[in-house]
């Protein structure tokens, strides 16, 4: 008789499948600020984050090849040093982005 052993694995990842980086965004405020986006979104201002707390996740299955990068951006954003990437790219990695993306196309985030 032999036993059958399987393993499973679960990874965090977004539906972009782009990390999460950054400052963690504020829920409840982005829904206040933020819930008329759609029809004023040149005068939206920054989303509303919680002060000094962060986060690095959704790394998915591409973690070993993005975290140290991640890690570095990190980094300079909590110590307020340059930031190694353009602000295009770190929009892209924002967590507050799949929010704001929905409230653009006015759709109900839950």
């Amino acid at each position: 008789m032999s036993a059958n052993q399987a393993r499973s694995g679960v990874r965090c990842a977004t539906r972009d499948h782009l990390p999460m980086v950054g400052s963690v965004p504020d829920y409840e405020a982005t829904l206040r600020e933020y819930a008329s986006l759609a029809e004023r979104q040149e005068q939206a201002g920054e989303a509303p984050v919680y002060r000094n707390l962060y986060m690095l996740g959704a790394l998915g299955s591409r973690g070993l090849c993005s975290a140290p990068l991640a890690a570095e951006i990190l980094a300079s954003q909590m110590s307020n040093e340059p930031l190694p990437m353009d602000k295009e790219t770190l929009a892209a990695l924002n967590p507050n982005r799949l929010w704001v993306r929905k409230l653009l196309k006015g759709k109900a985030v839950k």
